[in-house]
């Protein structure tokens, strides 16, 4: 695998921290070396341009002062001795205290003849050997000298020359001024710097330059780190808060989050009030189901054919209730009921489809898949009851009319999906299933049962929860007959309950005989359980269905299905 570009590994998302470190520390980097570099550069032309003025000085200093002092030497046969005069030690103090208050590194004559040949005057004119010589300045050495191409230009041309040369010693910013005398002859006074000692003190003032850009870059990573880091915090803060819209997580009492950078600031309000109208639009619209826009990012309709587990709810006496209460007190007591009712449906996972008058209609394993959703449902249906029973005692206690709620438990394929036109449609399921659901509900009422369950959402709960048998039925509208069961609660919670498990097996066996067509037996059977438990309504049926075939047997096809013409 070819390693990844400079520019990809850029692209690819990063911390916050890390992408501002890396941008500041490589614009810091870039700007200590330009500003570096930039004050190099000046600081060299300036110290050049400073030597350059030192020269110059040197060399005006040269040109007046020493010129009448040598004119008896220089003018002298080279074979005698040379003269030692004041005058000539005024030359040497000059150039003594010249070059102990500059940085020059040598003073130098070289004498020109008229046939143009040049020799050596007196050199090395160094502090040091100022000191250690009696008077260098007029010693004659008459060595002979090879004139430099700068030399020989400023012979030519009798100017002052200023430029960088180079001998076996190294190289040199040299100054060379030259002195014509009455004879014809020439004398170069030179005065040089050497190029290191330059050198030496630009360096020191790059380090110097680079120190104080590092110690800028460092400050400048610590303070854009610092504020980096508090902005990465704000904006793990909008991702977070982002992520809990999109989950619909929302706390009871949520404060709005604020940041003391501005946009930062101004997301979070922004996302405060989308939560806001999130929450509110959940209050119309299944939580489920926002989810699914969010996720998808569009609603569109169309559906799909899906197993669900349905619930369906009625008030037993909604009608004579209302008439005892005006509509404002309908619309109390119901918001009242509906919020214990359908809490332990919503804890449970189930989705909301809607309310119908009195009557609550959910559903499991939409939109969201739920592997258990038959077992969700039942588990709901046994809360929301003991919610409604909860519910009902307190209202008599306080000598309301208590409501009672009955149970319809239905699992078939159903169509799910939105349903409606482009511009409003609604997400919601639809299906004989949903018909059937709301049929077996209806059914309590004539069975005297609060919670009936269809055979497809045993089979699907399997043992997990206890049922009895009560009837084979085909309800209006219905296709084909359907095993009723009435659900009396999970098989683990209900298992160390004695009286009901002793009840329930009696029963099955009483329900056996009935199938079997042994209507003596049956009857006896019922007989017996319905005077254990008066109130249990289906036991009188059976008893009263019992007799009605001893007294009259049914045909020979006979399939035990009890048929039923309405609602």
């Amino acid at each position: 695998m070819s390693p990844a570009s400079p520019i990809s590994y850029w692209n690819k998302p990063k911390p916050l921290i890390r992408r501002l470190g890396v941008a500041l520390l490589l614009v810091n980097l870039l700007g200590t070396g330009l500003f570096a570099g930039l004050a190099y550069r000046f600081e060299r032309q300036d110290t050049l341009d400073g030597i350059d003025a030192t020269l110059c000085e040197a060399a005006e200093g040269i040109r007046k002062i020493v010129p009448p002092l040598i004119v008896d030497q220089t003018d002298a046969d080279e074979r005698t001795e040379p003269r030692f005069t004041n005058e000539y030690r005024k030359a040497h103090d000059f150039i003594e205290r010249y070059i102990d208050a500059t940085d020059l590194e040598f003073i130098y004559a070289i004498g020109v003849r008229a046939d143009g040949s040049s020799y050596e005057i007196s050199s090395n004119l160094t502090a040091t050997q100022l000191g250690e010589r009696a008077d260098p300045m007029v010693e004659v050495l008459r060595k002979p000298y090879e004139l430099s191409p700068i030399m020989a230009q400023s012979v030519a041309t009798g100017d002052v020359m200023i430029d960088v040369a180079q001998d076996e010693y190294g190289y040199f910013r040299s100054c060379i001024v030259p002195i014509t005398f009455a004879s014809g002859k020439k004398v170069l006074f030179g005065a040089d710097l050497e190029i290191s000692a330059v050198n030496q003190r630009l360096l020191r003032s790059l380090l110097t330059n680079l120190g104080l850009g590092t110690i800028v870059l460092v400050a400048t990573l610590i303070i854009t780190l610092f504020f980096s880091n508090s902005i990465a915090r704000d904006l793990e803060q909008v991702a977070l808060e982002a992520d809990a819209a999109s989950r619909l997580a929302f706390l009871p009492g949520e404060a709005k989050m604020d940041s003391p950078t501005l946009e930062i600031d101004n997301v979070f309000a922004s996302i405060y009030s989308m939560k806001a109208g999130l929450q509110a639009f959940g209050k119309f619209v299944p939580d489920a189901v926002v989810q699914r826009i969010l996720t998808l990012g569009r609603a569109e309709v169309g559906g799909e054919k899906r197993l669900l587990s349905l619930m369906l709810t009625d008030v037993t006496d909604f009608t004579t209730i209302c008439e005892k209460l005006d509509p404002n007190q309908v619309m109390v007591v119901m918001s009242e009921y509906f919020s214990h009712v359908v809490a332990p449906i919503m804890k449970l996972s189930g989705t909301l489809d809607k309310y119908v008058g009195d009557a609550i209609f959910a559903y499991w394993n939409a939109p969201n898949f739920q592997e258990d959703h038959a077992a969700l449902c039942c588990r709901a249906a046994l809360a929301a009851r003991a919610a409604s029973v909860t519910l009902a005692k307190a209202w008599e206690a306080e000598s309301r009319w208590p409501w009672r709620t009955r149970f319809g438990l239905h699992a078939g394929e159903t169509i799910v999906g939105n349903v409606g036109a482009p511009d409003r449609m609604d997400f919601t399921v639809i299906g004989s299933p949903v018909n059937l659901a709301a049929r077996i509900e209806g059914l309590n009422k004539y069975y005297g049962t609060e919670i009936l369950a269809s055979q497809q959402m045993k089979q699907l709960v399997g043992d997990e929860f206890m049922f009895r048998s009560i009837d084979m039925t085909l309800p209006k509208g219905a296709v084909a007959p359907i095993g009723l069961y009435e659900l009396l609660g999970e098989r683990a919670i209900v298992a160390g309950d004695d009286a009901l498990l002793k009840y329930v097996a009696a029963w099955e066996q009483a329900f056996g005989h009935y199938q079997n067509r042994l209507w003596a037996t049956a009857q006896s059977a019922f007989e017996a359980l319905a005077a254990q438990r008066p109130d249990d309504k289906v036991a009188a049926i059976y008893v009263e269905r019992c007799k009605a075939f001893c007294a009259t047997p049914p045909p020979s096809d006979w399939d035990g299905v009890q048929r039923f013409d309405s609602k």
